[in-house]
């Protein structure tokens, strides 16, 4: 992609366009492959970048466009950029209304063109070409490409709501942790009306209430999936972070970059495979047994509790905080309503479920393997010694430079513990573990504090994001998936009206919540989304009923 710099120097001919240009290159993405969304001028301008092959961007892809402007040299220069594959692809993306551009008048251009369902007819160029191309989607062809029905391979399980566009902009979002409220940031910056239902009242009062995060990319050399959801992830979460610590008053994101202890070979492996830049993924050093340093220069610590009062205090009076207990919800006259015993709480068109490790317990139609990891965080005092730990170490622990003279070490996992408390065996496994990053730094009398909180993570520990699947429909029309049917036909799923989950995000909370909160706020408004088809999959809530159908 080009640079912000290159950018700047093209638009420096056109000084109108610098308000333009500054707006777009204050939150430019970084140049990696993965696709990025960013919201420009108020909310007004939403972008999607697409930093990767243009026809890996568009498979799998519904965006229904209005209008192609496509710019790609000439055919035979860059002939992959006008492949008869790639307009069909871009035909499957339009839809009886939408129009295409293009500077090149190529035969083999309008031939692709008219392949793929558009009506080509030649115009006036500018400057000193002659000539180019316009078109128009031929509705009829568009119609006839509309699947009646799917085949197994299809997987129909896992295709998309229908796009309703909403008659009012209110919701009511259950759960005020991080996972509600990015959920709530999202639809208050498209200018809804979000009530929050939280037992606490108050943001960030549980697992949430972690007293430091560390924020870093994950890296998968096997799940490519995985790895494109992430990385979106990362850098969308880290654009946010940015723009809120613009007008906060306390520091809450200390982004002076994190080291990681890896394999060697695992990620040179990776590095390699997903051409990962410097600025994003670098070797640092070797520690000569196989494994390395990893420095992650645009990672840091978070501060949670700043960062949550500050995307409420961004809400502004689009926000309303309840405090209650949501015990069952109904769905009466196209509305959502939340109870607590018999008494009405709140009710809206939109329900979003992000309440963490009780999402199972207000009466979903379906139930969610989700177990509760226990964590366990110790806060260290500052001493003479440990202001040589200048950046956040992440090994067998992870230790942070000290901030506002206290340095966070954790963090444990243990899947088989309800304690609340403080646990003294896992506080002297984090004190060894730290003792052996840094020999001789610590010691048990620098011990301050302790915090312990309850991760929620799904079965197969990929978070759940999306509308939840109409479970009777479900039952009903792919009750025979066990036998992998490969002749009958099916019908594309059918989902619960305005009712949706973010849940289950484990320790990466923090990073995922924030683009997971824009893929439902695309689901619910009906625009593009900012990840791909199979990341949508991927995340899919109906994922563990079909997986069942399927075992049965």
């Amino acid at each position: 992609p080009l640079s912000p710099q290159a950018i700047s120097q093209l638009l420096s001919r056109y000084p109108h366009l610098k308000t333009v240009c500054d707006e777009l290159l204050k939150d430019y993405p970084p140049a990696v492959e993965a696709g990025h969304s960013r919201m420009l001028f108020d909310g007004r301008v939403m972008l999607h970048y697409r930093f990767m092959d243009v026809l890996t961007a568009l498979t799998d892809s519904y965006l229904d466009v209005d209008c192609w402007y496509l710019d790609g040299f000439s055919p035979a220069k860059n002939p992959q950029m006008w492949s008869a594959e790639l307009f069909e692809k871009i035909a499957q993306n339009s839809h009886k209304n939408t129009t295409c551009s293009t500077y090149s008048a190529a035969g083999q251009v309008k031939r692709n063109l008219q392949a793929a369902g558009f009506t080509v007819k030649k115009v006036s160029g500018y400057g000193r070409k002659r000539e180019m191309l316009v078109a128009a989607f031929d509705s009829d062809r568009q119609q006839a490409a509309v699947k009646p029905a799917f085949k197994f391979k299809d997987r129909p399980w896992f295709s998309l709501p229908k796009k309703v566009k909403p008659d009012t902009k209110q919701a009511v979002v259950i759960g005020a942790g991080i996972a509600g409220l990015t959920m709530a940031y999202a639809l208050v910056q498209r200018g809804w009306q979000v009530t929050v239902i939280d037992k606490h009242g108050e943001v960030a009062r549980e697992t949430s209430s972690n007293p430091s995060v560390v924020v870093y990319p994950r890296l998968s050399v096997n799940n490519d999936v995985d790895m494109a959801f992430y990385t979106s992830a990362y850098c969308y979460a880290l654009s946010v972070f940015r723009k809120l610590q613009q007008t906060a008053e306390d520091r809450f994101w200390l982004d002076d970059g994190l080291l990681q202890l890896m394999d060697s070979e695992r990620i040179t492996k990776i590095i390699e495979k997903f051409q990962l830049n410097h600025d994003y993924v670098a070797i640092d050093s070797e520690t000569g047994n196989g494994q390395v340093y990893v420095d992650y220069a645009s990672a840091g610590v978070l501060i949670p509790g700043i960062l949550c009062r500050e995307i409420k205090k961004s809400c502004g009076k689009n926000l309303t905080i309840v405090k209650a207990q949501v015990k069952t919800i109904r769905y009466v006259n196209n509305r959502w309503q939340c109870f607590s015993a018999d008494r009405l709480i709140a009710e809206a068109p939109q329900l979003i479920v992000a309440n963490g490790t009780a999402i199972n317990d207000i009466g979903l139609p379906l139930r969610f393997p989700v177990e509760t990891v226990r964590g366990q965080i110790v806060t260290l005092n500052a001493n003479s010694a440990s202001g040589q730990i200048k950046k956040t170490l992440n090994a067998s622990a992870h230790i942070t430079p000290a901030i506002n003279a206290k340095h966070y070490l954790g963090a444990t996992y243990n899947r088989n513990s309800n304690e609340t408390g403080v646990n003294g065996d896992d506080t002297r496994a984090l004190l060894d573990a730290v003792n052996r990053l840094y020999p001789g730094i610590f010691t048990e009398n620098d011990y301050s504090d302790a915090w312990v909180g309850f991760r929620a993570t799904a079965r197969d520990r990929v978070p759940i994001v999306g509308a939840l699947p109409d479970v009777a429909f479900f039952k009903r029309e792919y009750a025979d998936l066990f036998n992998g049917n490969t002749v009958r036909d099916y019908r594309p799923a059918e989902y619960s009206s305005g009712l949706y989950v973010s849940a289950a995000h484990g320790s990466r909370g923090f990073t995922s919540t924030f683009l997971s909160a824009e893929i439902i706020a695309a689901l619910i408004e009906a625009t593009p989304l900012p990840v791909s088809k199979a990341v949508m999959d991927y995340l899919a809530p109906s994922r563990f009923i079909v997986n069942d159908l399927k075992v049965r």
